[in-house]
C-alpha cells in the first residue's frame, strides 16, 4: 500500500511512527508500534503509536523502559543471537511470556494478544521494533509472522536512519535558537543570498522537505 513510501518520506519526523504503523496495520494487522534504541544501561524510546488513537503504546513503552526491559528474556535472547547485518525476530503470544509480572502488567492488563519483536544492529548500535495485537483480534497468524520476518532488516534500517536524523535535528536546534536565526546567518555569507534564499536554505539545513518549506513560508 502507499503508506510505506509515505513512512519512508517521514523518517526523521514525528509522523514517522504513526505512518509506519498505518502500513503495518494494513499489512499484518499490527495495532500498536514502539521503536527503540538500546544501550548498555538505558533504553531510548524513538517513537510509538496506537491505531485506535489511545495512549496505550506510549504508556506501555514508558513502563517497559522503567521496570522491565532489562529483565525481558525475549530481548536478551534476540540480542545474544545477533550476527552481522541480519536482524532477529521473535513472535510470542502473551500466554508464553515467562515472566509472570511482565506478562500481567504489559500484556494481560492492556489486553494484548502478544508481541512481535525485532532487534538489529546498525553502526554499532542496537535498534528494536515491537508490534502488538489486541487480544480480541488474536495473535499474528503464521503468514503475518513470515511477512514481518521478511521486512525485519528493512524496518531496523529505517529506525536507525530515523534516529540519526532526529539526532541531527536536535543538534541543529541546540546550535541555533530558531530557523530565523539560522536564516540570518545565511544572510551574512559572501554569496549575498536574497532574503527568500536565506529562508529556504535555513529550512533545508533543518531537514524540512520542499513541501514543508513551501507550507511554512506560505508559497
Amino acid at each position: 500500500d502507499s503508506m510505506f513510501p509515505r513512512a519512508l518520506d517521514a523518517i526523521g519526523r514525528e509522523e514517522f511512527t504513526p505512518t509506519l504503523l498505518s502500513h503495518l496495520n494494513a499489512a499484518v494487522g499490527a495495532e500498536h508500534c514502539v521503536l527503540y534504541r538500546f544501550e548498555d544501561d538505558d533504553l531510548e524510546i524513538l517513537g510509538y503509536a496506537s491505531s485506535n488513537g489511545t495512549a496505550m503504546a506510549g504508556t506501555n513503552s514508558s513502563r517497559y523502559r522503567k521496570d522491565f526491559w532489562k529483565r525481558d528474556a525475549i530481548y536478551q535472547g534476540l540480542k545474544a543471537s545477533l550476527s552481522g547485518y541480519r536482524s532477529e525476530i521473535a513472535c510470542v503470544p502473551a500466554e508464553q511470556v515467562g515472566d509472570a509480572e511482565f506478562r500481567h502488567e504489559l500484556f494481560l492488563t492492556q489486553r494484548l494478544a502478544g508481541r512481535a519483536m525485532l532487534v538489529g544492529e546498525r553502526n554499532d548500535r542496537l535498534y528494536g521494533v515491537s508490534l502488538f495485537r489486541n487480544d480480541g483480534d488474536g495473535f499474528f497468524s503464521e503468514s503475518e509472522r513470515l511477512l514481518i520476518q521478511s521486512v525485519a532488516d528493512t524496518l531496523i534500517s529505517c529506525v536507525a536512519k530515523h534516529h540519526d536524523l532526529m539526532v541531527r535535528t536536535r543538534s541543529l536546534s541546540a546550535l541555533f535558537a530558531s530557523v530565523d536565526e539560522l536564516a540570518s546567518r545565511f544572510a551574512q555569507v559572501p554569496a549575498q543570498l536574497s532574503a527568500r534564499e536565506c529562508e529556504v536554505c535555513a529550512r533545508i539545513v533543518y531537514g524540512m522537505s520542499m513541501k514543508e518549506i513551501a507550507r511554512d513560508l506560505g508559497i
